[in-house]
């Protein structure tokens, strides 16, 4: 019998969802008001009954039952009751560096119907994989179930992605959409959103190149060029600058710094320093006293 030869399709990630933050469904006051943050990763904002004014930079806009309104990275934001009504509000926050985000910089949307029941699902894995309080507008961390459901954190992930496809899909196919959305699998930069999830899945890891090569069934010439040319910067370097970014953000957190080299899986010590000096051209010490 002749073997019959198969021939693999690569799937493409159009965007991928590495880390989230918080999820909320809130009832509100109508006199309710949260003061104004910022932070380094997306906030969705969904109004689920009556409405809210949400003020981005400074910009009051009023968001209806079923409107969705995006909030990108480092933009000042708050939330206030619409002083008529309670309404309810589901959030949620999460980290993406996939260029199809840009999309939604500034985007302010009617979720339709079809859709609604993504975030419906989200909130019901969510009360099933994390503690969620009643009511915490100040919750800045999810802490797991004992009992939580299994994979639930994958399917709160899958559920995300899947919705903000499905936007981009029903939005830019509307007559009156001006917008053009050229996917990720055209522009060809998928295989770095690919390598950046995995190095920041990686951070308490010594990932290789070779490791790499083997999830992402790629050779390391193929890698390290489209990285390179994407992104400016060779995988390693890339590397090397998150772990240090999660270094900084463990020493506000007071851990000790041989700790934090071990926890990173630097070689040693000596090379954690000079590492982190390259990269903020301060020593670890020295950016643990500015921050006192």
């Amino acid at each position: 019998m002749e073997e019959k030869i198969f021939y693999t399709y690569k799937i493409s990630s159009m965007l991928t969802i590495s880390e989230i933050f918080t999820i909320h469904y809130q009832k509100l006051d109508k006199n309710y008001v949260f003061p104004e943050e910022r932070h380094n990763f997306w906030e969705i904002i969904y109004c689920d009954k009556n409405s809210v004014f949400v003020n981005v930079e400074g910009d009051r806009q009023l968001l209806k039952k079923g409107e969705i309104t995006f909030i990108s990275p480092s933009l000042p934001h708050s939330v206030e009751g619409n002083g008529q009504d309670n309404s309810n509000i589901f959030i949620i926050s999460f980290y993406c560096r996939s260029k199809t985000m840009q999309y939604f910089k500034n985007k302010h949307f009617v979720l339709p119907e079809d859709l609604r029941f993504l975030l419906a699902s989200i909130m019901t894995e969510a009360k099933n994989t994390f503690v969620l309080p009643d009511f915490d507008p100040y919750l800045n961390k999810l802490v797991l179930k004992e009992n939580a459901n299994i994979g639930g954190a994958q399917i709160i992930k899958n559920n995300l992605e899947e919705l903000l496809i499905k936007i981009i899909r029903t939005e830019t196919a509307k007559p009156t959409s001006k917008e053009i959305f050229i996917s990720k699998i055209e522009s060809s930069s998928a295989l770095e959103d690919e390598i950046i999830a995995i190095l920041e899945n990686s951070l308490y890891k010594k990932l290789t190149l070779e490791d790499l090569c083997t999830t992402l069934h790629y050779g390391k010439t193929t890698l390290c060029k489209t990285f390179k040319k994407k992104t400016n910067k060779s995988i390693i370097n890339y590397y090397l600058e998150l772990k240090i970014d999660e270094s900084k953000r463990l020493i506000r957190e007071n851990k000790p710094i041989s700790e934090i080299s071990n926890l990173l899986c630097f070689d040693s010590l000596p090379h954690f320093t000079k590492t982190f000096k390259r990269v903020t051209t301060m020593t670890p010490r020295e950016y643990k006293n500015s921050i006192l």
